[in-house]
């Protein structure tokens, strides 16, 4: 015989004022049941799906299947109207064949995008925009190394309607000092340069509306190395934009290795600086 228990829990976002927002929601346990099976449901209709999911890809041949496999039934816990796009930027170890087998698998619900190496930031970019061609009113980026952890998503999911982005705030990470420290050094930055105060600008778990980000894509030239930043950075500054973020914890990798080393990451700040610089003004 089935039975459920109902319980009250709520969690805690917070807004761009920094004033906390209480998430309410219900939590439903069942006897243990047999496991659902591993076809992926029917896609749905263009005009039914809500969220596009952005996953850039680069030789991640030892963490990329576990990745998707994870995030594919997290999401489907909360929402059917979605799409996955997984945008191969141009590797070149097993990754492809891969992305290949996740899509027999998976079926129409999993997209692969095949690119020359084109960076991070600006794979990010490409994936934004296609979910603002096609009219999805979500867009949600995470990477492939494992780092993110599904488990906050119903955060996000639930607050996508009260705010224009949502970013993951990084409380504690598992890959080491020297990388909180890289992001730190990152903030104080963009604050010299920009004026802006970005929390985590580089953060790669962010929900975001499509209709708040067109405008700012449009101006981000195509060869910004750290396009994701110069997202942040734009957002910020753009006049009645709606931000919060909700505390993560960032996993070690799965596998691989980081396509940027930490000895790189002076030049690449150094770069960065320059290109913010010559971004149009930002109303």
């Amino acid at each position: 015989m089935a039975w459920l228990v109902e319980t009250e829990r709520a969690d805690t976002a917070y807004l761009e004022s920094g004033a906390p927002c209480r998430l309410n929601f219900t939590i439903l346990c069942f006897p243990k049941t047999k496991p659902a099976p591993k076809h992926s449901p029917p896609a749905m209709p263009a005009e039914a799906l809500e969220l596009l999911v952005v996953l850039p890809v680069f030789n991640e041949q030892a963490s990329v299947r576990k990745v998707v496999m994870e995030w594919f039934q997290e999401i489907l816990n909360w929402t059917e109207g979605f799409v996955f796009v997984a945008i191969d930027d141009g590797s070149t170890d097993e990754t492809p064949r891969v992305l290949a087998r996740l899509r027999e698998q998976l079926g129409l619900r999993f997209e692969i995008i095949q690119q020359a190496n084109r960076g991070h930031g600006q794979t990010c970019l490409r994936g934004y925009r296609l979910a603002a061609e096609r009219g999805i009113p979500s867009v949600f980026q995470i990477d492939s190394d494992g780092q993110c952890d599904p488990q906050y998503f119903f955060r996000f999911w639930r607050l996508r309607k009260e705010v224009d982005v949502i970013y993951g705030r990084r409380w504690r990470r598992d890959d080491g000092w020297r990388r909180s420290f890289a992001s730190y050094v990152l903030k104080i930055v963009l604050l010299c340069t920009t004026g802006a105060w970005c929390e985590d600008a580089n953060v790669p778990y962010r929900l975001m509306r499509t209709d708040a980000i067109s405008a700012a894509l449009a101006i981000i030239p195509a060869d910004f190395y750290l396009a994701n930043v110069a997202l942040a950075v734009i957002l910020k500054k753009k006049t009645g934009a709606r931000h919060a973020t909700i505390p993560i914890r960032f996993r070690e990798r799965y596998g691989g290795e980081p396509c940027v080393v930490l000895a790189q990451f002076g030049n690449k700040a150094w770069e960065l600086v320059r290109q913010l610089r010559s971004l149009p003004p930002i109303t």
